[in-house]
């Protein structure tokens, strides 16, 4: 009976994690739209949470994603100067580039997806800039080694209002009596079981994210979003796709191109 016990009161892997942890979104965001592997300057979180402003993305309806940094450090910048035009030169030093490196690729691009339009020899955006979420949350996802998920969880609070580690209701208590260690880092701890509870154990103050790098994460999870799709392409580890052992992974509901396949002998939903 013992035995029985430890075996179906615990997940079997993180990728059993994600489905509950999608059903129960609302708890860390009302409202959000769940997706997964979005890949930002900060890695990849398990699972990013976003509450679309629906207006700002009309606005912005016919004009393709910023899915560079550059991009965005090029928008954020009109913006500051009010609609203003900027200079490539002043681009650059906003940027952090050089101006031949605008010149070559970003500025084209940027005009091709319908954000800048040229000026005489300067460049103003076509468009007010908005974020197209109202917030953003993180979160990540561990079985047991929740030091190593306060880490990966911390290097997310640079890109995200808020970011969590959500871990094995089993294995938690662990974390329980280290709490001052989350304080410190200021991100949130929650627990969940087999049975789909979701309970929160700490909640982070909202972050104030370095914008750029929000924006960026943002426009990602957007875009996959607008393609009807749930989750950027799921990684491999050591050559191979580790999907949930037990029920749908959601995140092949409806994945980015480039998403890889199960390896022989992993498990098929």
């Amino acid at each position: 009976m013992g035995s029985q016990s430890s075996v179906t009161d615990r997940f079997g892997s993180e990728a059993d994690m994600l489905a509950p942890l999608a059903y129960k979104a609302a708890q860390l965001l009302p409202g959000a739209e769940v997706m997964f592997e979005v890949p930002c300057t900060a890695g990849i979180p398990d699972v990013v949470l976003l509450d679309l402003d629906h207006g700002a993305v009309a606005a912005r309806a016919g004009k393709a994603p910023l899915m560079g940094s550059v991009d965005v450090r090029i928008l954020l910048a009109l913006q500051v100067r009010s609609g203003q035009p900027l200079s490539t030169p002043e681009l650059a030093d906003a940027a952090m580039v050089s101006a031949a490196h605008l010149r070559r690729g970003v500025l084209p691009r940027l005009v091709d997806g319908g954000h800048l339009e040229a000026v005489g020899d300067r460049w103003q955006a076509t468009y007010t800039w908005r974020s197209l979420a109202r917030k953003i949350v993180t979160v990540e996802a561990k079985l047991r080694d929740w030091r190593r998920g306060l880490a990966q969880a911390s290097r997310h609070t640079a890109v995200a209002d808020e970011a969590w580690l959500v871990l094995d209701a089993h294995t938690s208590q662990a974390a329980r009596s280290h709490s001052d260690w989350f304080e410190a880092y200021d991100v949130g701890l929650a627990s969940l079981s087999v049975a789909g509870d979701l309970t929160a154990l700490r909640s982070p103050r909202v972050n104030r994210a370095r914008q750029p790098d929000r924006e960026l994460l943002v426009e990602r999870a957007v875009s996959l979003h607008l393609q009807g799709c749930v989750s950027g392409p799921v990684p491999r580890v050591f050559g191979e796709v580790l999907l949930a052992s037990t029920g749908d992974d959601p995140r092949l509901r409806g994945a980015a191109a480039g998403s890889t396949r199960p390896a022989a002998g992993s498990p098929r939903h």
